[in-house]
């Protein structure tokens, strides 16, 4: 009996335990179902959003994870995106969500969650400084933590020279170099 090796796999979702963090997950997902999901361990769960989905999300997630605890950023710096990840807090549930998305490196923008919670200011800021996304809806994108003249250079980006932004900056009469002449020191 010959089998067929064109037939398509079919991928089946992870099964979610049968626990508080599994039901949490099932019913989110029941609510969004664009969203991937699942339970990292014991207290402790993830999503995956799409870009465009991002804002509804959040705001059906924070029902149950009333805290959001930070934004960070990771640049991708080979696939050309950057990956948002909201940490929210459930204080009802004890449980840490991670809510992943991405956004193209290229005109990174995406709306503010400061609607849905207002310490998210400070964490789009620095996220707007450092890397340069944009959060739509933010009124207060600008220099905050670095000086005016280095507000748009992004220095968490990946393709950030920073030795070339530092003689820029302090001439090349900053230079030095260890006694050994082999280790370059800033």
């Amino acid at each position: 009996m010959a089998v067929n090796e064109n037939v398509e796999k079919v991928e089946e979702k992870p099964t979610l335990p049968d626990t508080k963090e599994g039901r949490l997950v099932k019913l989110i997902l029941k609510k969004a179902p664009y969203a991937e999901g699942n339970v990292r361990r014991e207290r402790r769960v993830e999503f995956k959003v799409p870009l465009e989905r991002i804002h509804e999300f959040l705001e059906l997630a924070s029902e149950t994870f009333e805290m959001l605890m930070q934004i960070s950023v990771v640049d991708w710096l080979k696939e050309n995106e950057f990956e948002l990840v909201y940490q929210l807090w459930s204080v009802s549930e004890s449980v840490h969500a991670f809510v992943r998305t991405r956004v193209p490196r290229e005109n990174a923008k995406l709306p503010t969650v400061m609607d849905i919670w207002p310490v998210a200011e400070t964490y789009e800021r620095e996220a707007h400084e450092f890397f340069g996304i944009i959060f739509e809806g933010n009124p207060r994108l600008g220099p905050f933590i670095l000086e005016p003249r280095e507000y748009e250079k992004h220095p968490l980006r990946k393709d950030f020279n920073t030795l070339s932004h530092v003689k820029a900056l302090y001439g090349e009469d900053f230079d030095r170099y260890d006694e050994s002449k082999t280790n370059y020191v800033i």
